[in-house]
């Protein structure tokens, strides 16, 4: 399910209004960012996207998010109904060097409707 603008409103509220990567406020011209890329399965949709600036987007490019990351995201998502996308807590239990594959394979267990 694509972000919505409420999801939007959402996200901005849950990330006080700042970048997701460098913590600086966003203003009105945020970019979503897919945490697991979409070239590489991510899903576009609330659970694997944050808002960041064109800059800050670009320069993440297609690499995968950090544990760091990952855990933010989750502690900020916790309670809310956007949640959090089950690849990328799958990403936090990767050993180094299998992170791509525990992606591939944690999207490959999806129920088929999660993946509309």
């Amino acid at each position: 399910m694509p972000v919505t603008p409420e999801d939007t409103q959402l996200m901005d509220v849950l990330q006080g209004g700042r970048c997701f990567y460098c913590g600086e406020p966003i203003g009105a011209k945020a970019t979503f960012d897919h945490l697991i890329p979409q070239a590489y399965g991510g899903a576009d949709e609330p659970a694997n996207v944050v808002l960041a600036h064109r800059r800050c987007n670009q320069k993440k490019g297609d690499r995968l998010p950090t544990a760091e990351e990952i855990e933010r995201f989750a502690a900020e998502r916790r309670r809310s109904r956007l949640g959090v996308w089950p690849p990328l807590l799958a990403l936090l239990k990767a050993e180094p060097g299998d992170e791509w594959m525990t992606v591939a394979r944690a999207i490959a267990d999806l129920p088929i409707a999660d993946l509309r």
